[in-house]
């Protein structure tokens, strides 16, 4: 089985506070969270605005706050990061397809890609063809299954503050994703601030919140809606027939009970004692009256 985290949406900054949240307090404690309740995972993935102005200065706190962290971390771009200067701190670190900021790497068994869909001028993203035709070898060049991350979210999801910025060019995303949905076993992605899963060309998607303010989705305003609410990572759970996300409530402050399980005789007594019968056998079938 493969098991790893997923985490979005840093927002970063040198220093000052984004719009009022201290984003790096907060991914400090999602790493500590993960590490400390999770040592098993294989990976961390973050899947991009790593930070939210692109300054030099949030990508060294970011190195700062991974060099404890005892797993591989596969980094990623969205909207809000400076490419140049992402890659200026970061780029030996995978095989990028330059000039962007994407790459392939093998895990448990999976082909993992990683896409730039970045684009100028716009918080929305688009794959330019260059990307596109990447994209197109890696999914053809290799028979593994493939485990797909991108900052933006995979295809028009119904709420109009989200979808306005999202893919200027779905439709020849989507043709890529039908010719090798065989393949393509799920796709993680980040943007939204909000949790949001789906389907598309037949292949599932996940979607989480940010270490800052969230998004909610509201399926009829044009406006950015916001709520306040807790952010979240995922630790997801791949096997060779299944693919299961968990998404964790890292802050939650309260106690976590554990009881043993009921078992169904008490179960049993417990309707009894309220007058309900419980059945201990398969309904009959039904006599055919045709």
């Amino acid at each position: 089985m493969l098991k790893f985290a997923h985490i979005t949406d840093l927002h970063l900054t040198a220093g000052e506070p984004y719009v009022g949240y201290d984003t790096a307090a907060a991914t400090r404690r999602a790493l500590t969270h993960m590490r400390d309740v999770f040592p098993d995972i294989d990976f961390l993935v973050i899947t991009g605005d790593l930070a939210n102005w692109g300054e030099v200065g949030a990508y060294r706190r970011l190195k700062e706050l991974l060099e404890e962290f005892p797993k591989p971390a596969f980094l990623m771009i969205g909207n809000h990061d400076n490419r140049a200067n992402f890659l200026a701190e970061f780029g030996d670190r995978y095989d990028f397809a330059l000039p962007y900021a994407q790459y392939a790497a093998e895990f448990g068994g999976h082909r993992l890609l990683f896409l730039d869909t970045q684009t100028v001028g716009t918080h929305g993203g688009a794959l330019s063809p260059e990307r596109l035709e990447w994209l197109e070898a890696q999914l053809a060049g290799s028979p593994l299954p493939v485990l797909m991350f991108m900052h933006h979210h995979p295809t028009a999801v119904g709420a109009p503050s989200f979808d306005a910025k999202g893919l200027a060019n779905w439709p020849q995303f989507h043709a890529i994703l039908s010719r090798y949905r065989h393949r393509i076993r799920h796709i993680f992605h980040g943007h939204c601030h909000a949790l949001l899963q789906g389907n598309v060309e037949g292949i599932s998607f996940t979607g989480i919140r940010s270490m800052g303010p969230q998004a909610y989705t509201d399926l009829k305003t044009d406006f950015a809606c916001r709520w306040f609410v807790e952010p979240t990572y995922a630790i997801a759970l791949v096997t060779d027939n299944s693919i299961v996300t968990h998404i964790q409530d890292f802050n939650y402050p309260g106690p976590v009970t554990v009881n043993e399980r009921q078992k169904f005789d008490h179960f049993i007594k417990l309707c009894a004692d309220r007058g309900v019968t419980v059945p201990l056998a398969e309904p009959a079938q039904m006599e055919d009256i045709s």
